[in-house]
């Protein structure tokens, strides 16, 4: 008889551990909340969780970084055509309409494409913070 009650609650929770529909937490239940918790659903969830917001937070780190090179080459680009322009402006040539619209372009912001950049870096980061959050 001690063995009948001793062996009770294990086989009902075995039993019971069988009616699981689902891995997800966000599905609740008292039935999916032990098994996740006893098989390590859940631990595999959160190491996959904290896997995405690694990458993502690297991913991050990679196009800031990116970003800062393409800036510091830019800023050097605009310094040499100046210079050049002020080279061949000091020996006499004159550059045509066409050119010099084209050094006037070059030398502009272009506002809409740093804004696309800043857009991009801001939304990677936004998605680091929230796939951190849910990995808690």
């Amino acid at each position: 008889m001690k063995l009948i009650r001793r062996l009770t609650i294990p086989l009902a929770a075995a039993t019971l551990a069988g009616c699981v529909t689902s891995e997800d937490p966000g599905d609740g239940g008292f039935f999916n909340g032990v098994a996740g918790a006893s098989n390590g659903t859940y631990d595999g969830r959160v190491a996959s969780r904290q896997a995405e917001v690694d990458s993502a937070q690297a991913e991050n780190a990679r196009l800031t970084a990116e970003l800062a090179r393409l800036r510091g080459e830019h800023s050097a680009i605009k310094s040499d055509l100046i210079a050049a322009r002020a080279k061949a402006q000091a020996a006499g040539v004159r550059l045509n309409a066409t050119q010099e619209g084209q050094v006037a372009a070059a030398l502009r912001s272009d506002p809409a494409r740093v804004e696309s950049l800043s857009k991009a870096i801001a939304d990677a980061r936004r998605l680091t913070d929230s796939i951190a959050r849910l990995a808690g």
